[in-house]
C-alpha cells in the first residue's frame, strides 16, 4: 500500500510539474517568438554572406553558435516582454481575461517575477557572445519593452509606433551596422499595420483619433527615414550590390500572400475578436515567410529552402502550443 501511495504521489508531483511547465509556457508565449527568430537569423545570414562585416563578431563565430546565439535571444526577450506584461496587467487580466496563466492562479506572481527576470538576463548572456554591440541593442530592446507596458499601451498612437520599434530594433541585434535595412523596415511596418487591425477589431480604447492616426503616420515616417536613410547616405541605394530591383517579386508575392491569406481568413471568422487573433498568429508567422522571399530575393538558395522549411515548422509548433496550453500565442507584439 504504501508503494502505491507512493506512486500515486509521485504521479501527482509529475502531473503538478507539467502543468506548471504548461502553464509557464503559456505566459512567456512562446509561439510569439517563432517569427522574432525568423526576423533575427535573417539579419544574421545576411552578415554572415557578405564579406563586408568581416570585421563584425558575429562574422567571425561558427555558425551554430551564432544560430543559437540569435535564436535564445529572440525566444528570451519574448518571454521578457509577455512576462513582464502579464505581471503588470494581473488586475486587468482578472477583470478581462480570466483564463490567462496568472489570474487563472496557474502561475504566482513570484514565479512569473523569476520567469521574467530569468528570460531577461539570458537574452542578455546570448547577446555577449555575439559582441558589445549586440548586448547594448538587446538593452534596448528591453528598454523599449519597459516602456511600452508602462507608458506606451495606455496611447494608442505611441504604443503601435513603439511595437513596430520594438521588432526593428530586435532584428538589428544581430549587426546595428546592417547596409541592407529594407527587410528591417518591412517587419515595422507589418507588424505596424497588424498592429492597428487588431487595435480597431477588438475595439479597444481609447479609439484611435485624428491626431492618433497622424501620430502614427508621423511615427512611421520618421523611423522609416531613420532605417532607410542612414544605409542610403552611405551607400547611395536602398538595395545591396547585385541584386535587381526586378528580385523584389520574391517580396510582392509574400506581401500579396498574406493580404489574400488575412482576408480569407477574416472573412471566415466568426466574430472580430477571432479574426483578431487570426490577424496576430499569422502576422507572425508571416515573418518567417518574408524571411525566406529575402533570402530568395539575393539569391541564397540554401537558406531561402531552409527558411521556408522554419515557417512550415512555425506552422505546426504554433498549433500544437495552442492546443496543448488551451490558449493562443499572441504573435504581435511579444504579447503586448
Amino acid at each position: 500500500m504504501r508503494a502505491v501511495g507512493g506512486g500515486g504521489r509521485y504521479d501527482t508531483l509529475v502531473l503538478k510539474s507539467s502543468r506548471q511547465a504548461l502553464a509557464t509556457l503559456h505566459l512567456t508565449r512562446l509561439s510569439v517568438a517563432i517569427g522574432a527568430v525568423a526576423d533575427i537569423w535573417l539579419v544574421l545570414i545576411l552578415t554572415k554572406s557578405d564579406s563586408d562585416f568581416v570585421g563584425i563578431s558575429v562574422y567571425m563565430i561558427p555558425w551554430w553558435s551564432a544560430l543559437l546565439a540569435t535564436a535564445v535571444v529572440a525566444i528570451c526577450m519574448c518571454g521578457f516582454a509577455a512576462s513582464l506584461n502579464d505581471t503588470l496587467d494581473v488586475r486587468h487580466d482578472a477583470a478581462f481575461h480570466p483564463n490567462r496563466p496568472i489570474p487563472k492562479g496557474l502561475v504566482s506572481m513570484s514565479h512569473a517575477a523569476v520567469v521574467m527576470v530569468s528570460c531577461l538576463l539570458l537574452a542578455l548572456l546570448a547577446a555577449s557572445f555575439l559582441g558589445t554591440w549586440a548586448v547594448q541593442i538587446a538593452l534596448l530592446t528591453a528598454a523599449i519593452v519597459l516602456f511600452y507596458n508602462t507608458v506606451g499601451k495606455f496611447v494608442p498612437a505611441v504604443g503601435i509606433v513603439s511595437i513596430g520599434l520594438l521588432y526593428a530594433t530586435h532584428m538589428l541585434i544581430a549587426n546595428i551596422e546592417l547596409t541592407f535595412t529594407l527587410p528591417v523596415w518591412l517587419v515595422m511596418t507589418h507588424v505596424m499595420i497588424c498592429g492597428i487591425s487588431v487595435y480597431v477589431l477588438e475595439g479597444k480604447r481609447p479609439k484611435l483619433s485624428f491626431r492618433g492616426w497622424t501620430g502614427i503616420v508621423l511615427g512611421w515616417i520618421f523611423w522609416s527615414g531613420v532605417i532607410l536613410g542612414g544605409p542610403y547616405a552611405r551607400t547611395g541605394s536602398i538595395l545591396p550590390d547585385g541584386m535587381s530591383v526586378f528580385s523584389l517579386i520574391w517580396m510582392v508575392a509574400a506581401i500579396v500572400g498574406f493580404i489574400v491569406t488575412i482576408r480569407w481568413k477574416i472573412m471566415h471568422a466568426s466574430s472580430n475578436r477571432i479574426a483578431a487573433e487570426k490577424i496576430r498568429r499569422y502576422g507572425a508567422l508571416w515573418e518567417c515567410i518574408y524571411a525566406g522571399a529575402w533570402l530568395a530575393a539575393l539569391q541564397l538558395t540554401f537558406a531561402s529552402l531552409a527558411m521556408f522549411g522554419f515557417a512550415l515548422f512555425a506552422g505546426i509548433t504554433v498549433m500544437l502550443v495552442k492546443e496543448t496550453t488551451g490558449g493562443s500565442g499572441k504573435p504581435l507584439a511579444w504579447r503586448m
